[in-house]
């Protein structure tokens, strides 16, 4: 009976999810709130990709800093927040515009609070809309990144921090790695060839917190201690 109750436990978790909610990668266009109808996402070096997954934490978010965050889910387009956690790095490449533009991102999910989502679909791409309580919204469209590679492209980088050698794989090969600076500035390039996995060397930067970006698509937050 117990082991009844699980499977049905499980299959109503995930039904409770649309498919497309969780086999998507995301990217902000904009939100939207009573204060200021249209806030769009400042521009910066550093692709962001909101992810949803049936794992904890099953929000990522990044806009230069993350939000992650623990999800209930309640029927097909409901989910409250149970515990919220936001990265606090400062963005030294404008006057202050990502800073602000994620102060807001992270502001908008709170602990215990539920959420209404709507996905649609304008015929290129998916698209998908968060709602709170007090009308504010984030607007996504889906990303370039098909569902099949998003499910074979799994990335890992370690250790982190890192002291000397950092090493970076990916199971369906890596073939450009870029390093950047937290001022958005550019400091190293390495090109492979499907390298599953790479080796750099980190002995001779700055102690402090850079951002790798590999195949010009995932990016990554890393610190050299």
């Amino acid at each position: 009976m117990k082991q009844f109750l699980f499977f049905l436990f499980i299959g109503n978790f995930f039904s409770a999810q649309n498919s497309d909610l969780l086999h998507t990668n995301w990217k902000i266009t904009k939100m939207v709130s009573e204060v200021q109808p249209d806030q769009f996402p400042p521009s910066m070096p550093y692709q962001q990709v909101t992810n949803f997954s049936a794992t904890d934490p099953q929000l990522n978010m990044s806009f230069f800093n993350t939000v992650s965050a623990n999800l209930s889910f309640s029927g097909q387009d409901v989910f409250t927040v149970n515990t919220k956690a936001c990265t606090l790095a400062d963005y030294w490449g404008d006057n202050g515009e990502v800073n602000q533009f994620f102060a807001s991102l992270c502001a908008f999910f709170e602990m215990g609070h539920s959420y209404h989502y709507y996905l649609g679909n304008t015929g290129n791409q998916k698209t998908l809309v968060i709602h709170n309580a007090i009308f504010e919204e984030i607007h996504f469209i889906s990303t370039n990144l098909a569902t099949t590679e998003n499910k074979l492209s799994q990335y890992a980088i370690a250790p982190n921090p890192v002291t000397t050698i950092l090493t970076v794989q990916n199971s369906v090969g890596i073939n450009s790695v870029q390093l950047f600076d937290v001022s958005g500035k550019f400091v190293y390039e390495l090109k492979k060839e499907n390298a599953k996995t790479l080796d750099i060397d980190m002995r001779n930067f700055e102690t402090g917190t850079y951002f790798i970006k590999l195949n010009n698509d995932k990016t990554f937050k890393i610190i050299k201690e």
